[in-house]
């Protein structure tokens, strides 16, 4: 027996849902700026939990190893308010619920209370899919083992020829909208084959993570820093899918070429170099470090497997869900629309199956899906290209906006910021290089991208 597969099948499959009923799980990350364009003040954000503590219904659920709070659990609901990764960034991971509206109108009352307390000292949470002062701020890694493990891994990279990131500390500072959907063992496939298809055109509608004072010609910095770290070593471990599943054992062939490269205890964790999970248990041994860099010899354990994640940008969570996450943070006005956009197209599964199958875009580009998604996140697409990737996402737009519908929420009016931007063919990261051309300086693009009007 393939004791590798078996134990990812096992943690993937086992909690695929019954029902076809569509719930959501959002996830929202924004950035921290310090208006000045100087690095964040720590001593701003950790007095910004005290007082989220004092002012609404939320308790500390978490430490760092400074006794810092972390993160902040509702006393209401399900949510959760957290730094990711480092300290200048802020992730909304809210209960799962019935409609995007209720999911909203929390976002907000917490935004009420959060952005007048940072702009009182300069401070504000924005809506980019990087930092804008990623270069000026302290990129530490929070204060716990998951995360002191992680960028102590991503260093491993330094030197290897098959990584070609060099800032190690990314994970800090690029920022990401994700909403995981229910699925079924019926749906599966044809969610993670359909929403893979479309990568390339999600590549261009959500395109904000454009690399300031940096050096890579794309508007989705993200997808290289993932693509091309240690994470990346297997490209079966992070991005675009490469093939399209036929059933679950050719997904399931997959999952056994993504990698592992830690292990964790109640109070340290391990990390080694990655090791694709067909390949785990023919190792006697395996070289690994803890955080404070000492070697050590783990020998591998199905125990590991509990730890095994990987970054697919249509990702098959242990909780019965897939999880979209090729998005990048979108402004504040903005922050359904990614949400809205998978969700209305997951209602129309069928009918979406049927646009991707017979859509004339994959006639003229073909599908090789990654390298396409690469082509249109590009700042100067030729206007045949911009004309063709509009005009697709409007009709992904028209049929989410009939799932949307369908579903009686009033959810479609999230949509409005999408057909904006294909009306005027000017995505997030685009609208923010025009800004910067007219003038405008990164801070003040902050504030615009942080209460504006729908971008």
């Amino acid at each position: 027996m393939d004791i590798a597969r078996e134990l990812l099948r096992e943690r993937y499959f086992t909690n695929l849902k019954q029902s076809d009923d569509l719930f959501v799980g959002i996830e929202l990350e924004l950035p921290i700026v310090h208006l000045t364009g100087q690095a964040v003040e720590f001593s701003v954000v950790f007095d910004l939990f005290d007082q989220l503590v004092e002012q609404l219904p939320l308790s500390i659920e978490k430490a760092d190893d400074n006794g810092q709070a972390i993160q902040l659990v509702s006393d209401e609901t399900d949510d959760r308010i957290l730094f990711e990764v480092g300290y200048n960034t802020l992730e909304f991971a809210f209960g799962k619920a019935e409609t995007i509206g209720e999911v909203e109108k929390r976002f907000l009352t917490y935004l009420a209370v959060m952005q007048p307390i940072l702009k009182n000292r300069d401070h504000l949470l924005t809506g980019f899919g990087v930092n804008p002062f990623w270069d000026k701020n302290d990129n530490r890694p929070v204060a716990s083992p998951r995360y002191e493990m992680l960028m102590a891994y991503l260093k491993l990279g330094a030197g290897r020829d098959d990584v070609h990131v060099s800032h190690a500390n990314y994970g800090a500072f690029i920022q990401g909208s994700q909403i995981q959907l229910d699925v079924t063992s019926e749906n599966l496939l044809p969610t993670l084959n359909t929403f893979n298809a479309i990568e390339p055109i999600k590549a261009w509608l959500f395109a904000n993570s454009y690399l300031w004072n940096g050096q890579l010609d794309t508007l989705i910095s993200r997808d290289v820093f993932w693509e091309e770290s240690m994470h990346g070593v297997f490209p079966e471990n992070t991005g675009v899918f490469t093939e399209t599943f036929d059933d679950p054992e050719t997904f399931l062939d997959y999952l056994t070429r993504t990698a592992l490269f830690t292990r964790t205890s109640e109070t340290n964790a391990y990390y080694f170099e990655p090791i694709q999970a067909t390949d785990y248990f023919n190792h006697d041994e395996i070289p690994a470090f803890d955080l404070v860099g000492n070697d050590l010899v783990l020998t591998p354990s199905p125990f590991d497997f509990k730890t095994h994640r990987s970054y697919q940008y249509q990702n098959l969570t242990t909780r019965g869900t897939v999880e979209f996450r090729s998005s990048c943070a979108q402004p504040i006005s903005s922050s359904f629309t990614v949400a809205a956009f998978h969700l209305g197209l997951m209602q129309e599964l069928s009918a979406f199956e049927a646009l991707i199958a017979n859509h004339a875009f994959y006639e003229d580009y073909g599908r090789d899906y990654p390298k396409l998604r690469r082509r249109f996140s590009v700042p100067d697409l030729s206007s045949e290209e911009l004309d063709d990737v509009t005009k697709f996402a409007k009709d992904l737009l028209d049929l989410a906006t009939v799932g949307l519908e369908k579903r009686g929420f009033g959810e479609a009016k999230y949509l409005a910021a999408l057909y904006q931007r294909v009306k005027t063919k000017e995505n997030p990261a685009i609208k923010a290089l025009h800004l910067l051309e007219a003038g405008k300086t990164l801070s003040e693009i902050s504030e615009i991208f942080a209460d504006g009007k729908d971008i």
